[in-house]
């Protein structure tokens, strides 16, 4: 028989018994059985089961498979529920932790904020009632112990020690009838006072009613004096003039003047020795004027009393202070 022949017979031959073995073949299951189990470790094992069964008339035969996994870290359950649960009760913790401080931070500052009430009350009866001992005691101004310390004294300044100046108070009485009664023309002069020993002799004046609206116009001026022919002419220290405030310290505000430079201001004629005949004032250069409303401006409402009183006006007196820089 030919070689070709052969050849064919056994390719046909082949291919009938791989047709049969093949519509023999039967799968049993084509689901995987899965089965998981916890270990102590709290790991997760996870076991799959597979069957196939094949089928020919020669041949029967059952093929079985079998593959396990152990799960863990992030992939394991039970551990991502351990971790949501420390994370919730983390959370609570810290929630609690802060409405604890917001409550002890509320106590605190109503704590605070009564203190700060009682000190504030206790300050305030404190500053009126030395307001009321000063009432009671009604010859006496707050600024008197400042007037007895610095009245008629030259001291040196205590930023710079080279620097001296000379101090006078001027006290002017009976100021309310002065401002309400008088007339343009009328003024009061104070007594004459020395710079030092040997010093300048000087006066003030005051014109309760300088101007038609009343304002009040206060200056300084050089006269006759016992120690002329021992100083220098003309006069050259700076000056400054001040209405006092005769409230407690705490709640004084003074009225000065700028610093006056008589070299500057006005002529010699002003600052150059009085005459030793005649009129014994020179005439004055420099003034200070106050509104009236000011003069007249009172305390705050806390401080007052059934006594009239203003911040510049004590005992129907004012204070005038003048300051001369050597």
């Amino acid at each position: 028989m030919p070689i070709m022949i052969k050849r064919s017979i056994l390719f046909l031959y082949i291919f009938v018994l791989y047709s049969t073995i093949v519509s023999a073949i039967e799968p049993v299951s084509k689901n995987v059985e899965i089965e998981s189990n916890v270990t102590e470790d709290s790991n997760i094992i996870e076991t799959q089961y597979a069957v196939c069964k094949i089928s020919t008339e020669e041949l029967v035969a059952n093929a079985h498979a079998t593959v396990t996994k152990v799960l863990t870290g992030a992939c394991n359950a039970k551990t991502v529920e351990a971790r949501f649960q420390k994370l919730e009760k983390n959370l609570s913790d810290e929630l609690q932790e802060i409405k604890i401080l917001l409550r002890t931070l509320m106590e605190q500052r109503d704590i605070s904020s009564k203190i700060n009430d009682t000190i504030y009350r206790n300050n305030k009866q404190n500053v009126k009632f030395n307001y009321k001992i000063f009432y009671n005691n009604h010859n006496v101004s707050p600024r008197q112990n400042e007037i007895n310390e610095f009245n008629y004294t030259i001291k040196t300044e205590s930023l710079n020690k080279s620097s001296k100046f000379f101090t006078y108070y001027w006290e002017i009485r009976d100021f309310e009838e002065k401002l309400s009664k008088w007339d343009r023309t009328r003024f009061e002069r104070s007594s004459t006072f020395y710079v030092g020993q040997p010093g300048y002799a000087m006066y003030l004046k005051i014109i309760p009613k300088y101007f038609p609206d009343g304002t009040v116009f206060i200056s300084v001026g050089l006269t006759r004096g016992r120690y002329d022919s021992f100083v220098k002419w003309p006069f050259s220290y700076k000056i400054q003039l001040s209405i006092l405030d005769q409230s407690l310290e705490e709640w004084q505000e003074d009225r000065p003047s700028r610093i006056w430079d008589p070299t500057a201001l006005c002529t010699e004629y002003f600052w150059k020795r009085p005459i030793s005949i005649g009129e014994m004032d020179n005439p004055e250069c420099v003034g200070l004027s106050i509104p009236r409303n000011v003069i007249l401006s009172r305390l705050p409402l806390v401080f007052r009393t059934g006594k009239s009183h203003s911040r510049y006006i004590w005992n129907d007196s004012i204070l005038v202070k003048l300051v001369i820089y050597l």
